[in-house]
């Protein structure tokens, strides 16, 4: 009985080119986040990222968390730090 071979070129290559088109660690991508922006807002635009580090600090009534955030496809990247979930500093490499 014959294999059907077309099948099985869709199965290996659906993937690799959806992975292609979502592509979303873009120039234009970086230029959308702002400082001030929540967590939630950035993950619109990028999706999930890695958190890299986080942390809280607790002085009376004052509570401040920081946590550093991402994104990355082959040797570009997107860097975002939070500061009680909104963005105050971005980097990025390779774009």
């Amino acid at each position: 009985m014959r294999k059907p071979r077309g099948l099985l070129w869709v199965a290996i290559l659906a993937p690799v080119i959806l992975a292609m088109g979502c592509n979303k660690v873009t120039p234009e991508n970086y230029d959308k986040i702002q400082n001030q922006m929540t967590v939630a807002q950035v993950e619109q635009i990028l999706g999930k990222g890695t958190e890299q580090s986080g942390g809280g600090l607790a002085l009376g009534d004052l509570n401040v968390s920081a946590k550093t955030v991402t994104w990355a496809s082959g040797d570009k990247s997107i860097t975002v730090t939070f500061a009680n979930d909104k963005v105050v500093m971005k980097t990025k490499k390779g774009l």
